[in-house]
């Protein structure tokens, strides 16, 4: 009886009588809780802006956590306050779950490790250039580099313009990122023509991830800056095209300390001098032997050249005079020539060119003059003179750059979008093979940008403002407009972007009839253009006014009835439109990211739309849109964030790419039927979200089509791919197109009973296209799919492209393939496509891969895991008994591995493509593999914040006997040295074979 009080006392009374006391002590300890969440992100927000450190990705994780348990504990409250005497128990023992969530929180708030790591973490990429020619070339790079090695801080690297200056530069960036002494401090900034002071700052500041955008004093940010760079120890800096001297101190850069070095390049050995350099090099002109050979690799005739072919690109090749951009450009320009009387021709051609650019003081302008005359076709020439509207060094982004030629009229007009982007591509393809271009790729070697070179840009301005009568200052540091006498009746474009402009104040006196073109782009102060001043402009056919601080468009705009393209994107503070009823000719419209709460009036009067994009990241617009997008038929671009139904596409028959939003299953079936029946639109980014949260412009990776499904409840039943054969209109599915790349699905509840991906929507499987999956914050779900799902889908699943998966804050989520005894293993080759797998803050997850699981995954490229706080193992074995026992009551189709298998033998797994393995802030990791990992692909191993891990299982391949580094290694990175120091290893000398390509991050 007493064992019964006991029990009843414990279990019922103490629970009923203390809720009160609990939730208060509860409440206190949220106080502290929040408190120090409220001080750690303080701290790391305070470093961030001060020092070269970022917070490691566990604060932001534990910040998230910290968030969610405060949001926890308020409905708690809540409910403790309105509790009847049924619920008291209850709320008690949840008061005991949470308070020991928030005593877990309090003790990994401590952390011991510290909050913030270097923001070198990153790997960082050597820089993109052509091999050197020449043995001056050479001897000038080993001098260089013998001075960044030794004592001296400061260098100079001089000489004229086109000669390589920058290409030399390159190269010794490249061979000192890899110097161990610098441990990859190496910086590269160009400065550029219009130097200033706090424009450096801000830019070398960039380099090493210290922000100093929201400072404006020149001394402060110096001091910010020398305490930076002072804390690395050993550092190069490399400023990039130096016209003018500047004291370094008052940059900020200190190089009387430690181990900082600088070298800079510049046209003039003066301001080499006057900066204090102490050694100088200065790089001469190519040999004549050396630049022949130069012109005739460059020109890429296979065989020998004609005799008299051969003596006029001899007399060309002379006379570029030992430049290097010269040589390269005029040989590119007679690419593909091979009659005799085109290159004498071309000849002729050249000397006139020399004679239109003798005043220039430099024997390329003529070669580069002569390039541009040799594109022959006035639209490529047109578009060649455009790019020089950016500023000096801008990587132009190709697409943006191929949309403006469009919005021009630059290009031959198509009948659709995709040609005309085309188009745009050759017409870049083209500039860049006659070398007037520049191509720029991104870490993943994709030509995304282009600039030009210094010189062939100083060329296009002479022939722009000469010839064109263009008015070209962007990036000048401008504070005003120009002067009154500079805005001459014949002006045709002006591109003032990306300057400090902050108001226009005043109207222009004079007119200027002519002009086509007028650009502020980019000037971030600028928050008023007064009324009159567009008035002066009555011409006018493009307008851009992106990223600027304007608040409202003035209203002498609608009186522009010539206006083809209205440019207003991320204006952000932007509300208000004038009616543009009257801009019947506009085409464009971009209103991306702006604060406009109201469909702009008069939108249904602009019938010759083709491109409108309203996306914005705030709530939808405060109307719905009724018939007004049905009256938009020349539509061939939409990109518009409100609720839309089916019916308002189905008029636009140009349509190609449409981004929106529905808010019901039948708009947004409607859309997927009506798109499956006429083809269009091609491209489409659509969300399904009752709720209208805004997940449009969420990228997780780009593909043309992107289909969302957000706060919804997944049963299984209720969500399909978009078959050929009828659907029953009577059922309540959400159809999904059949070719679906990328599919998101956002805080929506999975209720199935085998709690997995495919059991919520097992028509996945019909999507050969998918290339994307990303599960973000989705409850009940506990699996990717369940073993009985895989054996009964034939041989492949998922499509048959390279898929990537990422998993993100799924707190039921336990593993990627649920084991149910009975049911055979599918057949290898079942998941052949799937390459890259991402796994973000799971927190139920311990294990990653099962052993048996990695059959199915030879293709597999990349694994990222991080901020998993349960994560034990990421290849584990706990589950080889079970699937031997599926694999004994399966078909012969689907045996269980041998041990001659490819991919798993006694111990040891293989995984032949394996290219990246990233694991960071897994307080619980004990193990990658316990056995033993071949990986012959393999480039980079991150391990962060993993304290448990004490070995890597990968082996290496023998060279003469003895263990080699894997031939595609690139970097093994870890916390610090300690930690190196602390790994363990199968064999004696992978230690010192690795530590080569070891790189601490602190």
């Amino acid at each position: 009886m007493e064992a019964l009080s006991s029990i009843i006392k414990e279990k019922v009374w103490d629970p009923y009588m203390g809720l009160e006391e609990k939730a208060e002590i509860l409440r206190s300890k949220m106080k502290v809780l929040i408190s120090r969440g409220k001080d750690v992100m303080s701290e790391a927000k305070d470093a961030e802006q001060h020092s070269s450190k970022k917070r490691k990705t566990e604060v932001d994780n534990w910040q998230s956590n910290v968030q969610t348990l405060e949001n926890k504990f308020k409905c708690f409250d809540q409910e403790v306050e309105q509790s009847s005497k049924f619920s008291r128990i209850g709320l008690s023992n949840r008061a005991n779950k949470i308070h020991k969530e928030v005593e877990d929180l309090l003790d990994q708030g401590k952390f011991s490790e510290g909050i913030l790591l270097n923001i070198n973490e990153e790997k960082v990429q050597p820089l993109v250039t052509t091999n050197l020619k020449g043995k001056v070339f050479e001897q000038s790079l080993k001098e260089v580099i013998e001075y960044s090695l030794s004592e001296v801080s400061k260098i100079g690297i001089w000489g004229m313009g086109g000669v390589g200056k920058t290409t030399l530069a390159k190269h010794i960036y490249n061979y000192l990122l890899k110097e161990s002494r610098f441990s990859g401090h190496v910086y590269w900034v160009t400065v550029s023509q219009d130097l200033s002071i706090t424009k450096m700052q801000r830019n070398i500041a960039k380099t090493f991830g210290l922000d100093l955008s929201s400072e404006d004093d020149e001394e402060k940010m110096a001091a910010q800056l020398f305490e930076s760079l002072k804390r690395i120890e050993s550092f190069v800096l490399i400023l990039d095209d130096v016209w003018t001297h500047f004291d370094v101190t008052k940059v900020g850069i200190p190089l009387e300390i430690g181990g900082g070095k600088m070298i800079i390049t510049s046209r003039s050995s003066q301001v080499c001098d006057r900066i204090g350099c102490q050694k100088k090099v200065k790089v001469a002109t190519l040999l004549m032997t050396e630049s022949w050979e130069l012109f005739v690799e460059t020109l890429g005739h296979s065989g020998d050249l004609p005799m008299e072919i051969e003596e006029i690109a001899k007399r060309m090749t002379k006379k570029c005079d030992g430049l290097p951009l010269g040589l390269i450009t005029m040989a590119a320009s007679m690419r593909g020539v091979n009659d005799i009387f085109e290159w004498r021709d071309a000849f002729e051609e050249f000397t006139e060119s020399c004679m239109q650019m003798e005043n220039m003081n430099n024997e390329v302008f003529s070669v580069l003059r002569f390039s541009y005359n040799r594109l022959r076709e006035p639209r490529l020439q047109k578009c060649f003179l455009y790019c020089c509207l950016y500023p000096e060094d801008f990587q132009i982004e190709r697409d943006e750059l191929i949309h403006r030629f469009i919005v021009e009229g630059l290009l031959v007009r198509r009948n659709n979008r995709r040609a005309e982007f085309d188009q745009g591509h050759a017409v870049l393809n083209k500039l860049e093979r006659a070398c007037l271009l520049e191509s720029v790729s991104n870490y993943g070697g994709e030509r995304t940008c282009v600039r030009m070179h210094d010189l062939v840009r100083q060329m296009a301005l002479r022939i722009a403002r000469d010839e064109f009568k263009w008015m070209v200052k962007p990036g000048a540091q401008l504070r005003e407009i120009p002067e009154e006498q500079e805005w001459s009746e014949d002006l045709d474009k002006v591109s003032l972007m990306e300057n400090d402009i902050k108001e226009i104040s005043q109207p222009l006196s004079n007119v200027c009839p002519r002009l086509t073109t007028f650009s502020l782009r980019g000037n971030r102060s600028l928050s008023q253009v007064v009324d009159p001043f567009l008035v002066q402009m009555p011409g006018l056919r493009v307008l851009d006014l992106s990223y600027t601080a304007i608040q409202q468009l003035p209203s002498s705009v609608t009186n522009l009835a010539s206006l083809s393209a209205l440019l207003l994107r991320c204006c952000t503070e932007l509300r208000f439109l004038p009616p543009l009823d009257k801009l019947k000719n506009l085409t464009e419209l971009d209103l991306y990211f702006t604060n406009i709460k109201e469909v702009p009036q008069g939108l249904a009067s602009l019938v010759n739309l083709r491109c409108l994009d309203m996306r914005t990241e705030e709530k939808p617009f405060n109307k719905p849109v009724v018939d007004i997008l049905a009256r938009l038929s020349n539509l061939q671009f939409l990109s518009i964030h409100f609720a839309i139904r089916a019916e308002d596409l189905q008029g636009m028959r140009k349509l190609e790419v449409f981004h929106g939003v529905f808010v019901d299953v039948c708009s947004f079936n409607g859309f997927v039927k009506h798109r499956q029946s006429c083809r269009r639109p091609s491209f489409f980014e659509i969300a399904l979200e009752p709720k209208q949260s805004s997940s449009l412009g969420f990228n997780f990776i780009r593909y043309d089509n992107k289909v969302i499904l957000k706060d919804l409840v997944l049963t299984g039943d209720n969500v399909e791919m978009l078959c050929y054969d009828k659907i029953e209109e009577e059922r309540d599915v959400t159809l999904l197109p059949l070719d679906t790349q990328e599919l998101v699905i956002d805080h929506c509840d999975i209720l199935t009973l085998g709690n997995s991906l495919l059991d919520a929507i097992p028509s996945l499987i019909q999507s050969k296209d998918l290339r994307a999956i990303h599960i973000i914050r989705c409850r009940g779900l506990e699996f990717l799919m369940r073993l009985s799902c895989c054996s009964s889908m034939g041989e492949r699943m998922m499509g048959d492209h390279e898929l990537t998966l990422r998993l993100s804050c799924l707190d039921e989520f336990s593993g990627l393939v649920k084991l149910e005894l009975g049911e055979a293993l599918p057949a290898v080759g079942t998941f052949p496509h799937l390459c890259k797998l991402q796994v973000f803050s799971c927190n139920k997850m311990k294990k990653l891969i099962p052993r048996w699981l990695l059959q199915y995954l030879l293709n597999l490229t990349e694994i990222i895991v991080d901020g998993c706080a349960e994560m034990e193992e990421i290849i584990t074995e706990d589950e080889e008994e079970q699937a031997k026992q599926c694999a004994s009551s399966a078909s012969s189709s689907s045996p269980f591995p041998s041990n001659e298998s490819r991919s798993i033998k006694d111990n040891e797994v293989v995984l032949p493509k394996l290219q990246s393995v990233q694991l960071n802030c897994l307080p619980k990791l004990k193990s990658i593999y316990k056995g033993r990992m071949t990986c012959g692909s393999i480039q980079r191993i991150t391990v962060l914040s993993c304290w448990k891990l004490k070995r890597l299982p990968f082996t290496l391949p023998l060279l003469n006997g003895q263990p080699s580094a894997p031939p595609a290694l690139q970097e093994i990175s870890m916390d610090h040295e300690a930690a190196w120091q602390a790994l363990e290893w199968d064999h004696p000398e992978y230690k010192s074979v690795l530590h080569p390509f070891f790189k601490p991050r602190w």
